[in-house]
This record gives structure tokens, sequence and C-alpha cells, in this order.
């Protein structure tokens, strides 16, 4: 049984007010590097607001990475 970490990852912008405490911030282009740039061999699941990814982080750690859509609905909401 292999056991992944779980990431989630939403590209917005920079926000001084939001502290992750002692989370990790990953690149866009780490999680692209960790997923064979979200290649559909390496899909999880599906779910309604993206897709899971399985990688492989450089130091060797499994991880799945949840890409979410970039969907508007009425009224600007994501």
């Amino acid at each position: 049984m292999l056991l992944f970490s779980c990431i989630c990852f939403i590209i917005v912008a920079e926000d001084p007010k939001v502290h992750l405490g002692k989370l990790k911030r990953f690149s866009l282009r780490e999680l692209q590097v960790a997923t064979d740039s979200f290649s559909n061999k390496n899909i999880l699941g599906r779910g309604r607001f993206g897709k899971v990814y399985k990688g492989s982080l450089v130091d060797g750690s499994l991880v799945a990475v949840k890409r979410l859509k970039e969907e508007r609905t009425p009224g600007g909401e994501l």
C-alpha cells in the first residue's frame, strides 16, 4: 500500500495576510516536475473541482497534487 502526502494547489496572487505556518509552499515548476507536467498517466482521480495527480518530489516523497479547474461562475466567483 502506497501512502501519499496531500498537497492542494491553487494559483493565487501572493497575500501577505496568509500565513502557512510550517507548511511548504511549492512552485508551479516543482509541481510540474513532480507530476511530469500534470501528465494524464499520473491522474489518480477527478472531482468536481479538478483532477488529482500522483507525483514524486525531488527528495523522493510521494505526493498527490490537486490541480483546481480554472472555471468561473456567473458573478465572477471561482
